[in-house]
């Protein structure tokens, strides 16, 4: 046969068709309960023996009674007819927009100022879409997102490790760095600080993009006499918030993220000119790729855009 739901010579339907036979027990309660008439379950039957090559009961009169081959091809059936629900499944999720999970791959200090406020608003249009997110640099995820471990990846662009080809990447536009420090600290004083002041301090920081390391390595170390880089890193900014609570420690980090513990009144954000380039963050999809509406969403939002652009 050459329809589209046919296998090895018979139909996913006759496959249903035997299962129900055998959740019922017989042909009149089995039709009744798929909407069949008895004849055309019979007739079902038939094709997918037909199908076979081999019958799947002994034939008495009008009793079926299962062979020795009915219990191997009854548990096969099973597994196909659960695997193409599951496949069904999985389109319609996909075609609402409804995944049952989103990977997302974020780069420690990028796009991490309007995460929460992105997500919170991702999850109320799609309040049962799970969200498993990886925190790491574009040299890791880049890769991840295009063999398809990721779905979606705002990160700093200057990382990137693949072929530009294989990615569509869309910039949310340049965010500056910045120091910031608990509100009670020294350098808040009468005096306005400078960066030297700034450089006086322990400084603490996610790890950079290469960019901004070979800036301070190259550019800033000969005119400043030492690159302004972090004595502490950790790409996890609720740790070096807490750390600059309870000492003198200066958080490096961008300005979107500084500005969000700011304005809960954990830190103070210096005013002084950083001397690196900004963060570059941009969103980033595996190109040529189908994308769900859902990660399209997510990212959309990350963009500024409205969910259902």
């Amino acid at each position: 046969m050459n329809n589209k739901n046919t296998l090895a010579g018979f139909e996913l339907r006759h496959l249903r068709h035997l299962l129900a036979l055998d959740a019922h027990g017989t042909l009149q309660a089995a039709a009744r309960a798929i909407h069949l008439s008895q004849s055309a379950l019979t007739k079902s039957i038939a094709s997918l023996e037909d199908g076979l090559g081999t019958p799947l009961f002994d034939r008495s009169g009008r009793r079926l009674a299962p062979n020795a081959l009915h219990a191997k091809v009854l548990a096969r059936a099973r597994a196909l007819v659960r695997a193409a629900d599951d496949l069904q499944r999985e389109a319609a999720l996909f075609r609402d927009g409804q995944l049952e999970e989103i990977r997302l791959g974020v780069g420690p200090v990028v796009a991490l100022g309007p995460m929460p406020d992105v997500l919170a608003r991702f999850r109320e249009r799609f309040p049962t879409v799970r969200l498993v997110i990886q925190v790491g640099s574009t040299t890791e995820l880049a890769p991840a997102l295009v063999e398809g471990e990721l779905h979606l990846i705002v990160s700093d662009r200057e990382q990137q490790v693949v072929d530009d080809a294989e990615l569509e990447v869309e910039a949310l536009g340049p965010d500056p760095l910045a120091g910031a420090v608990r509100p009670e600290h020294p350098l808040l004083g009468s005096e306005t600080p400078t960066l030297a002041h700034l450089l006086a301090y322990p400084r603490a920081g996610a790890t950079p993009p290469a960019r901004m390391r070979r800036f301070a390595e190259d550019q800033l170390a000969p005119l400043l006499g030492t690159a302004p880089t972090a004595d502490i890193r950790c790409d996890n900014y609720e740790v070096l918030v807490s750390l600059a609570e309870t000492s003198d420690m200066i958080v490096l980090g961008p300005r979107s993220v500084l500005d969000r513990y700011a304005a809960m009144g954990r830190l103070v954000v210096l005013p002084v000119v950083y001397p690196s380039p900004p963060s570059e963050p941009a969103v980033m999809l595996a190109a040529g790729r189908p994308t769900a509406p859902a990660v399209r969403s997510l990212a959309n939002l990350f963009l500024g855009r409205d969910a259902t652009a």
